[in-house]
């Protein structure tokens, strides 16, 4: 989908793109080969979880695969933070 102009749409596009790479670089700060422990960890925990609830409604909005591929991939990137990133004990 190309944009000629800056729209809504494309701004939205862009916001929702830079929203996913800022996900990505939050959940790549925190990987170790052990359990993190970073005293932020639960918070990108739940930024995960609260980004795959997202992308359902955007699924419901638009059911197109791309769509899916998005879910699936914030689906193992959440499962992968939810064993990894714990709580600081």
């Amino acid at each position: 989908m190309m944009y000629s102009r800056l729209s809504p749409d494309a701004v939205w596009f862009l916001g929702t793109g830079l929203g996913l790479l800022l996900l990505g670089v939050l959940n790549w700060t925190h990987i170790s080969v052990e359990p993190c422990r970073m005293a932020t960890a639960p918070v990108i925990r739940w930024a995960n979880v609260i980004f795959l609830v997202f992308s359902f409604a955007a699924v419901a909005a638009v059911n197109e695969p791309q769509a899916w591929v998005v879910v699936i991939g914030l689906a193992g990137q959440m499962l992968a933070g939810w064993t990894t990133l714990r709580a600081v004990e």
